[in-house]
């Protein structure tokens, strides 16, 4: 599998659908690229959609195979089903479910070089489009950036998100899915307290730009959708909503090559499921990201944002310290996160940058 980062840009997916009942157009949709298709989700997502996925691949004489796969998006698991695939003849892949099954799919369908089409059934995460995959051991500890994250050499081939599900996912993906999309522009202007043109290239700072755009949108809009999402109303802040999670956010990813709009919230992640992976599995990625925003945030000389910031966390029912993702707050623990996140290529080993590091954990301890 290919862990190193690509020269290439990939900008978004062949074709991105969002509609509601766009389910429906799901047999179309897969049959442009595919007239067998292997399809691999979670339990509740398949429960989900199965009814409307079939009848219409169906109806538009595409045969298919459902696979439940309720585990971690491991290398055994991409390579066994990469095999299947072709020992069966399969000519796409279908993912439906949330980030990890999102993440398998696309990389069944790069082993066994095919088409992917995915369908999210939850908005925590842009793993449905985005360029990369997180990677993870059967116990559910993650690899991380440099042990083994898997970067694509294409992009998905078309998205179908139908929004009639996704006002009916639970308000806390939804929560989990802002601070998801909110991280890249927290990230991206890691180290700095505010980013120039002159200062940066154009790559970077397009993925600034577009960043910051999303940002002050869900600032304004996340209250209203996380309500919205929890009374099942598709209004137009749901609609934007999504809109940003899954397209613009993995453009910004797409241009940052899938590296570029990450930092110390995204290795603060990798770090919580590789040396707490017990204690953090009953936490989203975004929750424990959002969590380590406010580390980020102390990092890139910006504390003052940090208060507001807790608050509309707070107001979705989102954990803001570390006892609050299950991590005990003990030295142990804390030199444990210092010294791996101290290795990540995002902190320059110097002294002035150890203090900080060290004052940024503490950010997120009660």
């Amino acid at each position: 599998m290919n862990t190193k980062l690509d020269v290439a840009f990939k900008f978004g997916a062949g074709r991105y659908i969002q509609l509601p009942d766009a389910l429906k157009m799901a047999g179309e949709e897969i049959s442009r690229f595919g007239r067998k298709a292997f399809i691999i989700g979670g339990p509740t997502a398949i429960s989900i959609v199965q009814e409307v996925l079939t009848a219409s691949l169906t109806q538009s004489h595409v045969s298919y195979e459902i696979k439940v796969y309720p585990g971690y998006t491991t290398h055994e698991a991409v390579n066994t089903f990469a095999q299947y695939c072709s020992d069966n003849q399969f000519d796409v892949v279908v993912g439906a479910g949330g980030g990890k099954i999102m993440d398998l799919a696309k990389c069944i369908a790069h082993v066994a070089n095919l088409p992917v089409v995915n369908i999210p059934t939850q908005a925590a995460t842009c793993a449905a489009y985005t360029p990369m995959s997180v990677m993870y051991t059967d116990e559910g500890a993650a690899y991380g950036t440099v042990g083994g994250n898997f970067y694509h050499d294409y992009e998905v081939s078309a998205i179908i998100v139908d929004e009639n599900i996704m006002i009916y996912q639970p308000p806390r993906y939804a929560a989990s899915g802002i601070l998801d999309a909110m991280a890249k522009f927290i990230e991206v202007q890691h180290g700095h307290s505010e980013m120039h043109y002159n200062d940066f290239n154009i790559e970077l700072y397009t993925a600034y730009t577009l960043a910051k755009y999303t940002y002050e949108i869900l600032d304004r809009t996340c209250l209203k959708v996380y309500d919205d999402i929890k009374n099942h109303q598709l209004t137009k802040e749901v609609h934007d909503f999504l809109f940003i999670n899954f397209a613009i956010t993995s453009m910004i990813s797409g241009i940052s090559k899938a590296f570029g709009q990450t930092a110390l919230a995204h290795e603060m992640y990798y770090c919580a499921r590789m040396y707490f992976t017990k204690e953090s599995l009953a936490y989203l990625h975004g929750e424990i990201v959002g969590t380590s925003l406010i580390l980020q945030l102390a990092y890139n000389h910006t504390p003052e944002k940090i208060p507001a910031f807790k608050d509309f966390m707070e107001k979705m029912g989102m954990p803001v310290t570390l006892s609050e993702l299950g991590i005990p707050e003990t030295k142990d623990n804390i030199k444990k996160i210092y010294d791996y996140l101290l290795t990540t290529p995002f902190i320059v080993d110097t002294p002035e940058n150890r203090q900080t590091l060290m004052d940024s954990i503490k950010a997120i301890c009660k």
